[in-house]
C-alpha cells in the first residue's frame, strides 16, 4: 500500500507525541527518628498533619525504650505533634520543623509524663571504610546524677566526659576487628567513679549506633529502672 506524503507526516508526529518522555516529580525528603525515653509517658504516636482526627487511623506506635524513624517532606514547614496513645487529647509535644532534603535528624522524648523534655538532633553520622564502628552517648534520665564512660579494658581511661541530664556526646570510633569479641561500655557516677550500669557491644563492623541512659534515678526494678537503651543509626 502506497502513502501520500502528508500521510506520513502525519504518522511520523503520531509516532513522536506517543512516545513523549513522561516528567516524574520527586518530593524532597529527609528521615526523622523519634526516641521514647520519657518516663511514664507510656507508648506515643506521632503525628505529621494538623489533622487531630487522624489519630485513631495512625497504627504506627514508638513504645518506652524504644524509637521509630519516619520519613518526613523537607524544604518545607512540618508540623509534628506527639500523643501518648493511650489518650490522644493530651499533648506531649507539638512543634514545627524544616528539614533538609536528605537531612537525618533525632527528636528524643525526655523528663517524665507530666513535664516532657526534647532533644532535637541534626545528626551526623560517621561512615567508615575501615573495620571501626561509632557508638555516641547521650544522658536522658531527667533526675539522674551526671554521668561519665569507660571501658571494661580501659576503666581508668575515660572515653566520655561528664555529660549532665539532655547532654550528649560526638560520635567515637573503635575498632571493629574480632581480636575481642565485644567492647563493654560503663557507666559510672562522674562525682563518685561508681559504677551504675554495663554494657556491652558486639562489634558491628562500619555500623554507628547511640547509647541512651534512661530511667529514674533510684529505681533498679521495672519499666523506669535506671539502664542504657541501643539505638541504631547505621
Amino acid at each position: 500500500m502506497r502513502y501520500t506524503a502528508p500521510f506520513c507526516l502525519l504518522l511520523v508526529i503520531a509516532c513522536l507525541s506517543a512516545c513523549k518522555k513522561s516528567t516524574l516529580t520527586i518530593s524532597p525528603l529527609a528521615s526523622l527518628k523519634v526516641i521514647n525515653a520519657s518516663v511514664n509517658l507510656g507508648a506515643v504516636k506521632v503525628n505529621f498533619t494538623d489533622l487531630k482526627g487522624l489519630y485513631s487511623s495512625i497504627t504506627t506506635t514508638v513504645a518506652y525504650g524504644s524509637n521509630t524513624a519516619y520519613g518526613v517532606n523537607a524544604e518545607k514547614i512540618v508540623p509534628v505533634t506527639i500523643v501518648p496513645s493511650a489518650d490522644t487529647t493530651k499533648v506531649a509535644f507539638t512543634g514545627q520543623f524544616t528539614f533538609v532534603n536528605g537531612g537525618i535528624y533525632s527528636l528524643y522524648l525526655a523528663g517524665q509524663s507530666t513535664a516532657v523534655d526534647t532533644v532535637f538532633v541534626k545528626d551526623n553520622i560517621p561512615s567508615y571504610t575501615d573495620s571501626l564502628y561509632g557508638v555516641r552517648f547521650i544522658n536522658l534520665s531527667y533526675n539522674s546524677v551526671p554521668i561519665k564512660v569507660t571501658l571494661s579494658t580501659a576503666p581508668t581511661t575515660v572515653q566520655f566526659s561528664t555529660l549532665a541530664y539532655k547532654q550528649s556526646s560526638d560520635f567515637k570510633s573503635y575498632s571493629a576487628k574480632v581480636t575481642v569479641a565485644t567492647d563493654t561500655f560503663q557507666v559510672r557516677n562522674a562525682n563518685t567513679d561508681s559504677i551504675l550500669a554495663k554494657y556491652p557491644i558486639v562489634k558491628p563492623r562500619f555500623f554507628n549506633c547511640t547509647l541512651v541512659w534512661k530511667g529514674s534515678w533510684g529505681t533498679t526494678t521495672g519499666t523506669n529502672a535506671l539502664g542504657i537503651m541501643r539505638v541504631n543509626n547505621y
